[in-house]
């Protein structure tokens, strides 16, 4: 076949009308005319089908979490904690719209002020932003990450609650006069929303530099990096950065009351040293981070990057020599040769304050007098006091109760406690444990038998702290099962399906009778008879249980 054949433009044209594209008019093939291609008509029905294509997955892939927060829901409404969850649910739900705002605005000022100031400065024909659909990456990118520090300053709801109904301790701190209020729900917040704030900006310092870079991408491929010195660029980031020293020198703020916790000295809490090098260091480094970001500020208006260097410079011999050398020589040539002296008042203020904290300091000393030697009669007044010494320890006697009274492998006392009851008209002080399931041991450890027949523990075991038998065991008030008492008290509820142990989900009144105890050769069997628990009466609330639990 000869080149004269077919014409080149004309097999083009016909490709793409077999594509779907038309055009407006006809090719002659020879002066390749201007002409206006339009889009295949099915082009919007795509975009329609993959958006929807999009939602559709994005609410299979939240299934899990919308689960999650209604039996969230259910649990709570279940121990009638509802108003708790709502207050939870609207405070992380502002949280989130408040700082999503901040984020957003934050984010997506700064990129498409970028974007325009780079489509200014960037060379004809060779920008790669000059596309509409570049605002609408680059709007993505911002709500993206925006979506993404709003879900992580959600998550400080219990600190922004304590902050809101924070009440003084009407006692301040010795070093800086603040109530201790400050310290325990203040603090927290400021400290979090400046590393949020901070790392905020350096987020939109770096997409910055990305959109600069980007909009001059053919510079940058020919090694021209000048494009990262224009004007425009230096006098964004100049003023981005400028805030960004300012938020780090308040940093060093709340660094200054951080010293209250500190561990340097032989106390917890704020020392000699701290007082001494580390406050004046910190002091030194907002004063020097303060300059650099004013300096910054005035490389909005004129370029000095003198400024932000003498600056950066006094900030880091600060650093190094007041907060990091400074401390050491102070402690080492100052403080040891006489460290008792030095340290006395802030030992004194840690004495004082922990006394504070467990209420010691409202302990009554009380005079008895003369103590006398103790004679018989008092031995018989006092007999309700001696019958009540505590002679078993709880260590071994944990041990002897799983010995003698776990009666099968499956059941583990997890603690022994010591109570006081009325017993023959006296009080007595008696040590207990319960006997709980753990499923773990289970000789057939089925979904059925975890789920619905092995579903509580089982019984109560007690003896007198003072009492034992011939043989050096407990001498049982009660034991066994069904439990079987030798004084006044009677179990009459046996069944634990609440305990310290037992923390994993069980579901009753299925249908199938639930393992009670054995009994000989042969199991006792039974059915929940309590109002607790989450009532699964509909199919939503036991679709929902059955995706969280997996089941």
């Amino acid at each position: 076949m000869k080149q004269d054949d077919f014409d080149i433009p004309e097999v083009f044209r016909r490709a793409m009308e077999e594509a779907g594209w038309r055009s407006d008019r006809d090719d002659d093939g020879g002066r390749r005319p201007r002409r206006t291609v339009t889009p295949p008509t099915g082009s919007r029905g795509i975009n329609r089908t993959l958006v929807l294509v999009f939602l559709v997955l994005l609410f299979l892939f939240s299934l899990g979490s919308i689960a999650t927060f209604y039996t969230d829901f259910l649990w709570f409404d279940s121990l009638g904690f509802q108003d708790m969850f709502v207050k939870r649910l609207t405070v992380r739900a502002i949280v989130f719209a408040v700082t999503f705002v901040v984020a957003a605005i934050v984010l997506l000022v700064n990129w498409h002020a970028a974007r325009n100031r780079a489509l200014r400065a960037s060379s004809a024909g060779e920008a790669l932003l000059t596309d509409s659909r570049s605002r609408w990456v680059i709007s993505g990118a911002g709500l993206v990450l925006a979506f993404l520090f709003a879900a992580a300053a959600a998550g400080t709801w219990e600190e922004v609650l304590l902050y809101l109904n924070a009440q003084p301790f009407a006692m301040a701190d010795p070093i800086f006069g603040r109530d201790i209020a400050f310290y325990i729900f203040t603090l927290p917040v400021l400290r979090f929303a400046h590393s949020w704030l901070l790392i905020l900006l350096i987020v939109a310092l770096i997409g910055l530099y990305l959109i600069y870079g980007t909009s001059n991408l053919a510079e940058l491929q020919r090694d021209r990096r000048q494009v990262f010195a224009s004007s425009a660029l230096r006098r964004h980031a100049a003023a981005l950065g400028g805030f960004l020293l300012l938020l780090w020198a308040a940093g060093y703020v709340f660094d200054i009351f951080d010293l209250v916790y500190s561990d340097r000295g032989v106390a917890f809490g704020a020392s000699y040293v701290d007082l001494r090098a580390t406050l004046w260091a910190l002091r030194l480094q907002i004063a020097f981070m303060s300059l650099a970001a004013l300096a910054l500020f005035y490389n909005v208006l004129r370029p000095n990057i003198r400024l932000p260097l003498i600056a950066g410079g006094l900030w880091l011999a600060a650093s190094v020599l007041v907060g990091g050398l400074l401390p050491g020589i102070l402690q080492r040539y100052v403080v040891e040769p006489n460290e008792l002296t030095l340290e006395t008042p802030y030992i004194r203020y840690n004495i004082d304050f922990t006394r504070f904290a467990f209420a010691l300091d409202q302990i009554e000393a009380r005079d008895f007098g003369e103590v006398v030697d103790l004679q018989p009669q008092d031995l018989l007044d006092n007999e309700d006091v001696l019958r009540n010494i505590r002679l078993w320890d709880w260590r071994p006697l944990e041990q002897t109760y799983r010995q003698l009274q776990g009666l099968r492998p499956y059941y583990e006392f997890s603690d022994v406690d010591v109570d006081r009851y009325t017993i023959d008209g006296k009080q007595r002080q008696v040590m207990l444990g319960t006997r709980e399931l753990d499923k773990s041991k289970l000789p057939a450890p089925s979904w059925v038998n975890r789920n619905l027949e092995f579903t509580h523990g089982y019984g109560i075991v007690m003896n007198p702290v003072n009492e034992v038998t011939r043989d050096g065991q407990p001498q049982f008030f009660i034991k066994d099962f069904p439990p079987q008492s030798r004084i006044e008290i009677e179990v009459t509820q046996p069944e634990i399906y609440y305990g310290e142990l037992t923390d994993d989900t069980v579901y009753v009144s299925s249908g199938r009778q639930e393992f009670n105890y054995p009994s000989g050769n042969e199991n006792v069997y039974t059915n929940y008879t309590g109002t607790g628990g989450i009532v699964l009466n509909t199919f939503l609330k036991r679709l929902a249980f059955a995706m969280r639990q997996s089941d």
